[in-house]
């Protein structure tokens, strides 16, 4: 049934696209069923979501802030941080769930047919569940503080669009060569560890010398922390057109290899999972 079903897509009989779409149910399942394993028997349940970005934001906000003195340009230091760390995490836990989305689930893979990229897609849908939550968290500190957001909020989902193909397409990238290749598994947690650092999650791209900011943009997390800093932090300075076209033609370029990749070993998943 598997190989049938991948010679009518080959002849476009049935777009691979439209069967995902079809398959559409698999997709809430995986992500309801990652949801309850996350946290059932957890004593702190949903808090979990918001210990990572509380922690991060006292850590570097005493490290970047008080130690090295960085400046929160008009605000609050750790507020800074704190929305840098939204779309790190998000981009992170993706990455890390959807890495390992195929290779965790061989039975699934080996008996039935389904668009295997439901499974790191999956990781998509149940990490914007816990962004909803982070944001609730970033708009009550936000309120303690005493900031409001300014009229450019209205643009924030664009970011939020940016780090999703972000995310889905390197863990479409790893997903796929996590199947074939187990080292992978050892690479995700370097490739999380240092990635935090070359985001501007306790930095800003604004306070590096101007050689080294295009550098900074080829990160395709960038464009995302830098708009939504713009978007909700009063005084932040809008990312130049030049800038975010180099992230949006970044972020695309990743989830469209990631989606060709993926495809182009899917095929092979069974034999060698």
């Amino acid at each position: 049934m598997d190989r049938t079903i991948r010679i009518l897509d080959a002849e476009g009989r049935h777009p691979y696209l439209g069967d995902c779409w079809r398959h559409r149910d698999l997709l809430w399942f995986f992500a309801r069923r990652d949801l309850v394993v996350r946290y059932r028997q957890t004593a702190l349940g949903i808090v979990w979501v918001l210990l990572r970005p509380v922690l991060a934001m006292g850590v570097f906000g005493f490290l970047f802030g008080t130690v090295a003195g960085l400046d929160g340009r008009g605000v609050p230091y750790p507020l800074l941080v704190l929305v840098g760390m939204l779309p790190w995490q998000f981009f992170a836990s993706v990455l890390a769930e959807g890495a390992g989305a195929v290779v965790n689930n061989p039975a699934l893979v080996t008996k039935i047919y389904f668009p295997r990229m439901l499974m790191p897609a999956s990781s998509l849908i149940l990490n914007t569940v816990d962004l909803g939550v982070q944001i609730a968290f970033l708009a009550a500190v936000m309120a303690w503080y005493g900031i409001a957001p300014p009229w450019q909020v209205v643009f924030a989902p664009l970011a939020i669009v940016l780090m999703a193909a972000s995310a889905l397409g390197a863990a479409l990238w790893l997903s796929a060569l996590t199947v074939s290749y187990r080292d992978f598994r050892a690479l995700v947690p370097i490739i999380l560890q240092f990635g935090i650092l070359a985001t501007p999650v306790a930095w800003t791209v604004a306070t590096l010398p101007g050689e080294w900011r295009w550098w900074a943009w080829l990160n395709p997390l960038a464009g995302p922390v830098e708009w939504l800093r713009w978007c909700v932090l009063p005084g932040m300075v809008m990312p130049g057109p030049k800038a975010m076209s180099l992230s949006i033609v970044g972020a695309l370029l990743l989830l469209l290899s990631g989606y060709w990749y993926f495809r182009r070993v899917e095929s092979r998943f069974a034999d060698v999972i």
